[in-house]
């Protein structure tokens, strides 16, 4: 029988059913030859078929908004500090107006041994909880300053970053030697966020080395790497892929080298979304790059957010080079995808830069404020012809603007 919908399967086998019997009676009745053929009916019309109904496609997910920001340390002015809180009291309603904020968590946490400032790092839980409280939902874990109290600490950390309920995802630390790198994941706003830290250097090349995503800078292990990442990318071809180096270069460099540039470049192509580095305690700059069918957002380095490296400013010399360690940018994306899901389009990305600098608070501390007109203009005349200084030569070499409130 010739495909039909249901109903009309259903009619025309009623009909050939009723035809068949009326054929039976005419053979059995007298019918008087009157040269004209008998019929009886006529023929079931040719069913038309309809096109299936398509729903339409859905729309694309709401655009993700996420800040990145640079290291997160600890050095005994910071640590020594009466109200971690202060830190973040300015940029706190900022932070926690994203969906996710990222930060590089430079130093153990393990309370159980003392707080302890360069070049062997520890803080205490306190300290990390006033990160999260103050709006950092994301957070690197390897870096050169991951295994400074040795492997035990090393599981301290990890602990004390998954007791913390603020904390969407953090990586960078294995739970045993032989653990393979992994990335973690989360969901927003019909989103799926991949994230994953690398540290390409260490400070100690004990046995604690094997407890992190260590990715030296030779070619065969960073042709093994880009493995890696193809692969992740190709088991979630629709996720958002985030991917947190601590970088082997030289610190307080503010140029991105093309070596570095072309290392970038690759990890580009083999999947990565976002590439957001770290380690050179300064600021360098960023840029969108054009992989395959993707646009890619590239930070070279995104320096401290906060730190006790610029303690003492030197006001006789605002471009030396610790200077550069006290100042920063926040760096507020948008990710939007390119089409609906399904798609492997990847994202388009827009960013806008919040300037912010570690200012030395008579009363609590160093404290991290946002560089505005207003914040500059009610400084003391030298610390606001220092900050007025050090902004311009901020803006020598990055895309920033200082708002006026």
């Amino acid at each position: 029988m010739s495909t039909f919908p249901n109903g009309i399967k259903r009619t025309a086998r009623a009909f050939a059913t009723s035809a068949a019997f009326f054929l039976f009676l005419a053979g059995c009745a007298h019918v008087p030859d009157r040269g004209v053929p008998e019929t009886f009916g006529t023929p079931a019309p040719e069913a038309v078929r309809e096109p299936p109904l398509q729903a339409p496609p859905p729309p694309a997910p709401s655009p993700l908004v996420l800040t990145f920001a640079g290291d997160i340390m600890a050095h005994r002015c910071n640590y020594s500090m009466a109200r971690y809180e202060s830190i973040y009291d300015d940029v706190r309603e900022y932070l926690r107006a994203d969906d996710l904020t990222f930060g590089n968590l430079e130093m153990p946490v393990d309370d159980s041994l003392p707080e302890s400032t360069y070049p062997r790092f520890n803080v205490h839980s306190p300290y990390l909880s006033a990160a999260v409280e103050g709006g950092f939902d994301v957070l690197s874990l390897a870096n050169n300053h991951a295994n400074d109290q040795g492997a035990p600490s090393m599981q301290a950390t990890k602990k004390a970053v998954e007791n913390q309920s603020g904390v969407a995802l953090s990586s960078g630390l294995k739970s045993f030697p032989d653990e393979g790198m992994k990335p973690v994941a989360t969901a927003i706003k019909g989103h799926q966020i991949l994230f994953l830290a690398v540290t390409e250097i260490l400070n100690s090349y004990d046995s604690s080395r094997n407890l992190v995503y260590l990715v030296p800078p030779r070619e065969t292990e960073r042709a093994a790497f880009l493995e890696t990442v193809r692969a992740m990318r190709a088991e979630n071809p629709e996720s958002l892929f985030v991917l947190s180096i601590h970088v082997n270069e030289s610190e307080y460099v503010r140029t991105v080298s093309e070596s570095k540039k072309a290392w970038f470049s690759r990890l580009a192509e083999a999947g990565a979304d976002i590439i957001w580095a770290h380690h050179p305690h300064v600021m360098q700059s960023w840029e969108i790059l054009p992989a395959r069918d993707r646009s890619v957002l590239v930070m070279y380095s995104m320096g401290n957010f906060i730190s006790g490296q610029r303690w003492d400013t030197d006001r006789e010399n605002p471009d030396g080079y610790r200077e550069y360690t006290g100042d920063a940018v926040l760096l507020r994306v948008t990710a939007s995808r390119n089409g609906p899901l399904p798609s492997v389009a990847g994202f388009s990305f827009s960013v806008a830069e919040y300037p912010v600098t570690n200012w030395r608070d008579r009363r609590e501390g160093l404290v991290v404020r946002r560089v505005t007109e207003s914040f500059m203009n009610g400084l003391s005349p030298a610390e606001t012809e220092y900050y007025r200084a050090r902004w311009r030569l901020m803006q020598a070499y990055l895309p920033v603007a200082i708002p006026a409130d």
